[in-house]
C-alpha cells in the first residue's frame, strides 16, 4: 500500500488581515490618545509675541511663521503703519498643527499689500507638551508606512503559494525539493 501525501492546506489569510487590522486600531488610538494629551495641555503654556511680522495681504491666506499661533495682537499697514481692524479685512484660522493663517476679504482695501502682524503663539518647548507632540508626530508618520506594510504582506502572500504550489513537486526531473 502506498503512503499518501498529506497535502498542506492553502495559506490562511485570516492571520494576516487581523493582525494588519489590531495594528491599524492600536495606532489610531494611540494618536488619538496623545494628541488629545498634548492639546489639553497648549492653553497651559506660557505665550510669546511676534512684533511686526512682514506678510502679504491675500485672500488666498498668508502663513504666519511661527506655528501654534494662539492670536493676533495687531496688523498695521505696511506703508501707512495704520491700525487694520478684522471685522470687514481679515480673519485667522488654526490648522490641525498650530499653523496660523490670516485670511484677507477680496474687497478689502488692504488686499494685495504687505502688512505687519503682531501675533501671540504658544512657547511648545515644555517637555510635557514636546514629547507628546513628537510622538503624535511619528505616529502620524504610521499612514506613510501602513501602505508598505500592506503591499509588503501581500507580496509575502503571493511568493508564499508559488512556493506552495511549486515548490513541492518531485519526481519530475527537478533536482530536489526546496
Amino acid at each position: 500500500m502506498k503512503k499518501q501525501d498529506i497535502k498542506s492546506s492553502a495559506i490562511n489569510l485570516t492571520d494576516l488581515a487581523i493582525g494588519i487590522i489590531v495594528l491599524g486600531i492600536v495606532v489610531t488610538i494611540g494618536a488619538i490618545v496623545l494628541t488629545t494629551m498634548r492639546d489639553s495641555r497648549l492653553t497651559d503654556l506660557d505665550t510669546y509675541s511676534t512684533v511686526n511680522e512682514s506678510i502679504t495681504a491675500t485672500d488666498g491666506g498668508a502663513t504666519l511663521d511661527n506655528t501654534w499661533f494662539s492670536g493676533i495682537t495687531s496688523i498695521i499697514n505696511g506703508t501707512g503703519n495704520e491700525t487694520i481692524t478684522a471685522s470687514g479685512n481679515y480673519s485667522t484660522s488654526v490648522n490641525d498643527f498650530g499653523t496660523g493663517t490670516v485670511t484677507w476679504v477680496g474687497a478689502s482695501s488692504y488686499n494685495g499689500s504687505t502688512v505687519k502682524a503682531t501675533y501671540n503663539a504658544y512657547n511648545t518647548s515644555r517637555p510635557d507638551w514636546a514629547l507628546a507632540d513628537d510622538a503624535a508626530t511619528g505616529l502620524g508618520e504610521y499612514g506613510n508606512w501602513f501602505k508598505i506594510i500592506v503591499i509588503v504582506g501581500v507580496a509575502s502572500v503571493v511568493l508564499s503559494l508559488i512556493f506552495l504550489s511549486f515548490g513541492k513537486r518531485q519526481g519530475e526531473g527537478i533536482g530536489g525539493t526546496y
